[in-house]
């Protein structure tokens, strides 16, 4: 899933395009930044159970470029992330007697940081020209 900047002016769009191409270090580390931005709301919006082994799964697994496009992987090793995610089934026995409700904590946090990706973008790209980033 990628960011739609459609905010960005075109001057800001061929500009980012130029940082990405030419500074991959300053793009590796802004999405990193976003990475543990988007981490840290999924861990506030996880429930912790009993043990919060859930929560403490739940990592920034890599920030890298294949071919033409930047990849950020935040995800959980844990074998029931996606139940807590989407929601799952309640079977006693043989039969299904109902649903509990996903939590959907990687959808909302998710949904929080692209509000207001346009902005951040678009401030990041004014602290390069100007030297601060």
């Amino acid at each position: 899933m990628g960011f739609d900047l459609r905010g960005l002016d075109e001057f800001e769009r061929s500009f980012l395009q130029r940082v990405i191409r030419e500074m991959p270090d300053k793009v590796r580390k802004k999405l990193t930044e976003l990475a543990y931005r988007y981490l840290a709301d999924v861990k506030r919006l996880t429930p912790t159970g009993e043990t919060g082994n859930l929560k403490n799964s739940i990592v920034v697994d890599s920030v890298k470029r294949v071919g033409n496009e930047w990849v950020v992987v935040v995800g959980s090793n844990a074998h029931y992330a996606a139940h807590v995610e989407y929601g799952h089934r309640i079977k006693r026995g043989s039969k299904y007697v109902g649903f509990v409700q996903g939590q959907h904590m990687f959808e909302i946090a998710l949904k929080q940081l692209e509000e207001g990706i346009e902005n951040d973008m678009k401030q990041w790209l004014k602290d390069i020209k100007e030297g601060r980033a």
